[in-house]
């Protein structure tokens, strides 16, 4: 289907003959800005600070490993205490049921004896 004045129609009647977007105009893409050339100081300076940096960053994970390794000594030790006052409070509280025990079984014997 063909238009006299031959101008673009978005809404063709037939599906086959219709175009996506028959009208836009071309598209310009801009070009890359131009690189900037740098002085020499001015790239000494950078890596200067890149090296301060890094030095700064080494330091802080020393101090991060040490501070790590005296927080896992301390924990082994709490745990430790931990452990030795658990295993304590066990032996006792059998020695006080033992001891509760031999008390009363002592007045249970005694009113055995006396009853005959």
């Amino acid at each position: 289907m063909e238009y006299a004045d031959s101008k673009c129609n978005a809404y063709d009647t037939y599906a086959s003959e219709a175009k996506l977007y028959p009208c836009l105009p071309p598209v310009v893409v801009p070009s890359a800005p131009e690189l900037i050339r740098v002085e020499g100081s001015a790239q000494s300076y950078r890596l200067q600070k890149i090296n301060e940096i890094q030095k700064e960053i080494a330091t802080e994970r020393d101090k991060h490993a040490n501070l790590s390794k005296k927080y896992h000594r301390a924990v082994r030790i709490v745990a430790g205490v931990d452990n030795a006052l658990v295993v304590s409070s066990m032996v006792l509280d059998a020695t006080g049921i033992g001891v509760l025990s031999t008390i009363i079984a002592v007045a249970i014997a005694t009113e055995g004896a006396a009853f005959g």
